[in-house]
């Protein structure tokens, strides 16, 4: 039996070999805005003001799709680290992360014993069409199973309020019970048809010794009001012993494949190129340098073509269910630039104070983002005949500007005033 006191003595054990043998793929390089915006921005409805509260290494992409979770992809959010979760059920993880607890989330536990590790997301919502807003998700947790009915009941929420509404409600219930979906409410011997046992069925790729079958926290929606939804998890009682949340993809009118769309940059130097690979949600990576070689490396060397000239290099990506792929000419030796071809846009004024013009060199449809240093996107859109984008609110510094049109991803510093 796993012991609490084990757990303060050893915050944390894990065994290393196990995440190679996992299909569970954790990725934690994106950011809580650009997931949010890319699962959950559809027809349905619109997120902004997304945030997210935890420690490092507590929130991650997630495909799932080979394994028993029963959702293919999406965001996961723990008390622990991320990407220990990714491992055999018979290892043993937890992790005191030293963060604070959550009030609203405390709330939901009816010992009203104190939180630790709190980690949450927040956005808010604006629904285009009303009625039932569902969002997909498991809970699965290492208290299971020897602290069910004790007070180390660690807590998920899945709350929501509105203008008119401000009180939070909890919509993380069980089916036809309308309680809260927690490790005391949810067990091998109460609502056992929700919870799978993964400590006895040997799971290989998820380390929560239990878990819930894939539920949905659902709330009645009306035309074009914005509410806040709020996502959390938390540790009750103690920081030990690991929690956590996979929300699918499928929330909210999503679509159940998940294309991982290809998009790289080339510098170069004489006959020396570098990528940096900017593909989103893919597991696998390949890359075709164009003179007979090859990579499947995420983020490979810098690579040398042995002559001269123009090259043709392809990245294609691919997940579970689907692939994508980029093209890159480069043009290598005596005439290369630093660039792999002419930037297609100039941005002006630049250092810039409230406003900077996107100038495009021919009329074609083109996606612009601004990053800050930190990978957020703080603007994006699309055109074809250029813009005025207005920097007013930015913090004053560093940003990454990006245009992507049919030929490549090309780049800008931009001095925010």
């Amino acid at each position: 039996m796993k012991s609490k006191i084990y757990a303060l003595f050893f915050t944390l054990f894990f065994f290393a070999g196990a995440n190679a043998q996992s299909n569970l793929f954790i990725d934690t390089s994106y950011t809580a805005e650009q997931m949010v915006m890319d699962f959950f921005a559809n027809s349905c409805a619109t997120p902004s003001n997304v945030t997210y509260n935890g420690a490092p290494a507590t929130m991650a992409f997630f495909e799932g799709a080979n394994t028993n979770l029963g959702v293919n992809a999406g965001i996961v959010i723990s008390t622990g680290d991320v990407t220990l979760i990714a491992a055999d059920a018979s290892t043993f993880v937890t992790g005191a992360m030293s963060g604070a607890g959550d009030s609203d989330l405390q709330n939901l536990n009816s010992g009203g014993f104190p939180s630790y590790d709190a980690a949450v997301l927040e956005f808010d919502l604006t629904v285009t069409d009303g009625g039932d807003m569902n969002f997909q998700y498991v809970f699965g947790s290492e208290e299971y199973p020897e602290w069910v009915g004790t007070s180390f009941n660690d807590v998920f929420g899945f709350l929501f309020n509105s203008p008119s509404n401000p009180n939070y409600t909890n919509i993380a219930l069980i089916p036809g019970a309308g309680i809260p979906v927690s490790i005391n409410n949810v067990n091998g011997g109460l609502n056992s048809q929700y919870y799978i046992a993964n400590d006895t069925l040997g799971n290989a790729d998820i380390v929560f010794d239990g878990m819930t079958t894939p539920l949905l926290a659902s709330f009645m929606a009306v035309d074009n009001e914005t509410y806040h939804i709020k996502i959390g998890v938390a540790d009750i009682s103690d920081a030990a012993f690991d929690s956590g949340v996979f929300i699918g993809i499928e929330s909210l009118c999503g679509d159940s494949l998940l294309t991982p769309p290809a998009e790289a940059i080339a510098t170069v130097t004489g006959n020396t190129v570098t990528f940096q690979n900017n593909s989103r949600y893919a597991t696998v990576w390949h890359w075709d340098f164009g003179d007979g070689t090859t990579s499947d490396e995420r983020y490979p060397a810098p690579h040398t073509y042995a002559q001269d000239g123009q090259y043709t290099v392809i990245l294609t990506t691919q997940n579970w269910c689907c692939t994508d792929s980029y093209t890159i000419p480069v043009q290598v030796g005596a005439s290369a630039t630093n660039e792999a071809t002419s930037r297609p846009f100039s941005i002006q004024p630049n250092p810039a104070t409230d406003y900077v013009q996107l100038t495009l060199a021919n009329l074609e449809t083109v996606d612009y983002q601004l990053l800050d240093l930190a990978g957020r996107t703080v603007l994006y859109g699309t055109t074809t005949s250029g813009t005025k984008l207005d920097l007013r609110g930015l913090t004053p510094g560093a940003y990454l500007f990006l245009v992507k049109n049919e030929r490549g991803v090309y780049t800008e510093k931009l001095m925010v005033k």
